[in-house]
């Protein structure tokens, strides 16, 4: 590893390109590579790149870090030579959601089809937004936060499934259909972090029906939802679906059996034997306590910072487990 990343770092270090009229090249310390004018396509930009597109197989397209100096005048130069491939990608698929004959019987219907996509979409997302920051920040009241958390997702997949073929979950392919992403992923999201930061399960197994049941019914929506694109990539979009519907479906029921399990709990009154903290971008605290219900070796079980600090090695805690509301037994720890 130590290898690699010297060879890797010593070629980033020597590299670089050269741009004139005749061309682009790059010249590092192990590789290089020329692109004629006339042989490139165009160039497409992400977070971390740009990427110079050759017109053929004959050629190897070049890359270009958003580190590298003066990579604003390099975006510039390109952007007054050549097309922005995804911005003609779109263009064009926006002039075919135009021609589709199901979206409406003449052009001035499919517009207006698809502007009410695109606003469907727009407050989806904003409702993605909301909602993950809603559980993430200040999930109070707390019932609430959580039902809206289970309710966006599938929100978005009837709309999907009502604007077909105008809307899209999977913004890979720089589509013109406006996206649902931000209000199936980030919701999902939300849940699984609250989940993992306010319950600890003692079983999965009794939520794996659950999980898979739901999971699958919104895949089976997005799926159904998409006919264009599942006519052009059924493979991607029957495997983004169905990772999205498990992803939430494996969310929802965890969040479910907890937030939602009225049973009175069964209270253990535990020593604390020790207690450790793991820091990192976030810091968690656990009490090392002795056997307990189900439990018969001691164990960690994670706790708020105000408890670990009010606690010390000999002190009792109680440990309140509830049966799940789904059948799913989980605790949480208090004094």
């Amino acid at each position: 590893m130590a290898g690699l990343f010297s060879f890797l770092l010593y070629d980033v270090y020597k590299g670089r390109h050269t741009f004139s009229e005749q061309g682009v090249s790059y010249r590092g310390a192990f590789r290089s590579k020329d692109l004629p004018m006339a042989a490139i396509k165009g160039y497409r930009t992400d977070q971390n790149y740009t990427y110079i597109v050759p017109s053929s197989k004959q050629h190897r397209g070049i890359r270009i870090g958003y580190t590298s100096a003066g990579y604003a005048e390099i975006q510039q130069w390109l952007a007054s030579r050549f097309p922005d491939l995804d911005v003609q990608q779109q263009e064009q698929d926006a002039e075919k959601l135009l021609l589709e004959e199901d979206f409406g019987r003449n052009p001035a219907e499919r517009e207006a089809a698809l502007t009410s996509a695109r606003q469907v979409g727009r407050v989806l997302s904003v409702a993605g937004y909301l909602t993950i920051g809603w559980l993430l920040f200040w999930p109070q009241p707390y019932d609430w936060a959580v039902l809206a958390g289970l309710a966006v997702p599938p929100l978005a997949a009837a709309a999907l499934f009502w604007h077909r073929g105008r809307l899209c979950f999977d913004d890979s392919d720089n589509s013109a259909r406006p996206t649902i992403t931000a209000a199936l992923l980030f919701p999902t999201l939300g849940l699984l972090l609250r989940a993992m930061l306010d319950f600890e399960l003692l079983a999965y197994a009794p939520l794996a029906p659950y999980a898979a049941g739901t999971g699958l019914l919104l895949a089976t929506a997005l799926v159904l939802g998409s006919p264009q694109l599942l006519a052009t990539n059924s493979r991607r979009v029957v495997l983004v679906g169905t990772l999205l519907g498990l992803l939430y479906g494996a969310a929802a029921a965890t969040i479910v059996n907890c937030t939602f399990d009225t049973h009175s709990p069964q209270v253990y009154a535990v020593p604390v034997l020790g207690k450790h903290y793991t820091a990192g971008k976030t810091d968690s605290y656990y009490l090392h306590v002795g056997p307990w219900g189900s439990r018969r070796q001691p164990d960690d079980v994670e706790v708020t910072k105000s408890l670990y600090e009010r606690t010390a090695a000999a002190d009792t805690v109680h440990v309140y487990q509830r049966p799940g509301h789904l059948g799913a037994p989980w605790f949480t720890t208090g004094e």
